[in-house]
């Protein structure tokens, strides 16, 4: 499918016939949602400024590593509603409808790996009818998603270099021997929002940082090519005597550090901990977000879902007279369910071989082309599809925004 015939998915069009495939709702319609995927600073540094091979294979982990968080969206918050004789049923689709945008510079023009994956506003229920996305489903799943692409490329990387990670300032896992200097250098959108934040201690910091996001943004440059830019980075990198040589250097450190646990035990706990202590229920999606971000070399595909729903599953299991739900738990039944069974979290990490297993996921029915605004295309000769501009209005710093 071109880019035509997913200009009429996005306007709720079937491009075979023009029938709709969506109910018509107000003057402004939802197009489709915008789902950034964002590597590291590290890693952007990596695959734009390290030696050539070390580069291709950075890019490819992070291919593979949106394929599998979109496999994790259609699996569980990729679905349609259906509301009869007044009661709302929630049901699965048959797969996303989707056209993938990879950029690799930020508005800065700083090293920025990010792609836009934008889902049209249709779908396919199982039970065979078009309609529009259940887009709640969809942003309750956004923490997950985004925790299941950081996993997975930490997966794919570290099989495919040795790399090692380690915990940034910002709490995210960054590529272990990439000199914090160089990412803090590659990060002038931050420091921007930094700065605008602390020139505004007058206001709330209830959404402060969102605002400093639109209020400080650039507009985007046209005709600049990545390959046109990496003189300008070798140039502010050798002003502040780091040599980008260094970056090879974090090949291998994996196979010669001591390596844990896949998932780590101890950063599970803690971070079912912060769960009870922050919400008022927890999720399954709660628990997945939670589990992919405790593994520092991260997990294949499916394998956060699994540890998570075994943990649930025990949680479920567990004498919890005051269960409602057997998906969601307040924080003191799960805190009961944790001391009432100390074995359940060693239980659900019990078998690595299911942690290893990578389940896949389900095909979506469509793919548009990937394209690359910001210089070629990794695989030379691809063919372009939908400008990403003509696509998008404005967006927030969220991994998920409307597409009008």
């Amino acid at each position: 499918m071109g880019a035509a015939g997913f200009r009429e998915l996005l306007a709720g069009r079937d491009p075979l016939d023009g029938r709709g495939l969506r109910a018509a709702r107000g003057d402004r319609p939802v197009s489709g949602f915008d789902l950034a995927f964002c590597a590291p600073k590290s890693v952007s540094v990596l695959h734009l400024l390290a030696p050539r091979e070390l580069g291709a294979a950075v890019g490819s982990a992070h291919e593979a590593a949106v394929d599998d968080a979109l496999g994790y969206l259609e699996r569980h918050g990729h679905g349609v509603r259906r509301v009869r004789s007044g009661h709302v049923h929630h049901l699965a689709s048959t797969g996303a409808v989707a056209a993938a945008f990879v950029h690799r510079t930020s508005r800065a023009l700083d090293p920025h790996l990010h792609t836009h994956l934008v889902a049209a506003n249709v779908a396919q229920g199982v039970d065979g009818t078009w309609s529009s996305l259940d887009s709640r489903r969809l942003f309750l799943h956004r923490r997950a998603t985004e925790a299941v692409y950081g996993a997975s490329l930490r997966h794919h990387l570290t099989a495919a270099a040795g790399v090692d990670w380690r915990r940034g300032d910002s709490g995210r896992w960054e590529v272990d021997g990439v000199d914090p200097v160089l990412c803090r250098l590659f990060s002038q959108r931050t420091a921007s929002i930094d700065e605008f934040v602390a020139g505004n201690v007058a206001r709330t910091p209830a959404g402060l940082r969102r605002a400093a996001f639109f209020a400080d943004r650039p507009d985007k440059e046209r005709g600049t090519t990545v390959d046109g830019l990496r003189s300008t980075w070798r140039r502010r990198v050798a002003a502040i005597d780091v040599d980008t040589g260094d970056l090879v250097r974090t090949v291998g450190r994996s196979r010669t550090a001591h390596v844990p646990e896949v998932v780590d035990e101890v950063a599970l706990r803690s971070g079912l901990e912060r769960l009870v202590a922050t919400r008022t229920r927890v999720s399954v999606r709660d628990l997945v977000a939670t589990v992919a971000d405790s593994a520092p070399r991260g997990l294949p595909g499916g394998a956060a879902d699994r540890v998570a729903t075994a943990l649930g599953a025990g949680a479920t299991r567990a004498p919890l007279s005051e269960a409602r739900h057997p998906s969601t738990w307040s924080p003191a039944e799960l805190t009961a369910a944790l001391r009432g069974d100390p074995e359940l979290v060693d239980r659900a990490l019990a078998d690595r071989a299911l942690v290893g297993r990578d389940p896949g996921h389900g095909a979506p029915e469509v793919r548009a082309p990937r394209t690359d605004r910001d210089g070629p295309a990794t695989a030379p000769g691809r063919r372009p599809g939908i400008s990403p501009d003509a696509l998008f209005g404005h967006r927030g710093p969220d991994s998920v925004g409307l597409v009008r």
